[in-house]
């Protein structure tokens, strides 16, 4: 693969366009096609800034990668450190620039505004400070999904895909950390400070708070579309739970996975059901 593209994680930026589409469907129903343009645009620039932030990811974790991560663009040699903050900074001014301007509703473009100060506070101080640097990650996460309800005017339903995704993800964070503890030699994380037990204690806690958020939304649906809700929600939740067990057993990567695997199926969980 192109160090370039490697270097933005070419997978969870196609995530992300998937998230925006979701999102938009979520909060527009069938109104969507009367946004298409909108969310082509939208989805750019979302990729872009996600593709920029992954790659100042990289940059700052030059270090830390060479044990963590070895195989990373950096880190393996594959492409300067200076050449990729330059990347990173070209892709986020450019994302922000197509939001600004290609967007008629200016919303959507203060949320990336909002996301990328986040994001650059995230890589320069909140990433050194454990658990402000893992609500800045889930802040982001779910920021995605407000972005896209504003895209089509109606933010309102994707507030509970902002919930998940911000409680899943800051779970997941967490355990990550745990992870990477033994690399993380630079950064005061949550579980270099308080135990890698009291961290999974507060990881669980977390996706409990996600599991009970994820049923709340039910008054919205009925009928099949409540159906396919509680299939999806409730498919989504144990293989979240799995993975918070694989991590008690000291298996965080799978762990950790497993997560994100089930926020995944809680998106689709949502799209179907706003389908029907």
């Amino acid at each position: 693969m192109n160090p370039y593209l490697a270097l933005t994680r070419p997978g969870n930026v196609a995530l992300t366009a998937v998230a925006v589409v979701a999102g938009s469907f979520i909060a527009a129903g069938e109104n969507i096609v009367d946004f298409q343009i909108e969310i082509l645009i939208a989805s750019i620039s979302a990729m872009m800034l996600v593709g920029g932030g992954n790659a100042l990811n990289d940059y700052n974790d030059r270090e830390s990668d060479k044990e963590n991560h070895p195989n990373r663009p950096i880190p393996a040699g594959l492409i300067d450190a200076e050449d990729a903050l330059t990347y990173s900074r070209l892709l986020l001014a450019g994302g922000l620039m197509i939001a600004l301007f290609g967007l008629a509703n200016k919303l959507p473009f203060v949320i990336a505004l909002i996301g990328t100060v986040t994001l650059i506070s995230y890589e320069n101080q909140l990433k050194a400070l454990g658990l402000s640097g893992n609500i800045a990650v889930g802040f982001m996460s779910g920021a995605v999904f407000l972005y896209a309800g504003m895209v089509v005017n109606e933010p309102g339903p994707t507030l509970w895909m902002f919930g998940l995704a911000f409680l899943a993800t800051v779970s997941r964070e967490i355990i990550k950390d745990i992870q990477d503890l033994e690399g993380d030699t630079d950064r005061f994380t949550l579980p270099a400070r308080i135990g890698i037990t009291n961290s999974l204690i507060i990881a669980g806690t977390l996706l409990i708070a996600a599991w009970s958020l994820s049923f709340t939304a039910i008054p919205q649906f009925d009928g099949m579309a409540l159906n396919a809700y509680l299939i999806g929600i409730s498919a989504a939740n144990l293989i979240m739970l799995i993975g918070f067990q694989s991590a008690r057993n000291e298996n965080y990567f799978s762990g950790q996975k497993k997560i994100k695997q089930g926020m995944g199926i809680a998106m689709l969980a949502f799209i179907a059901s706003a389908g029907l």
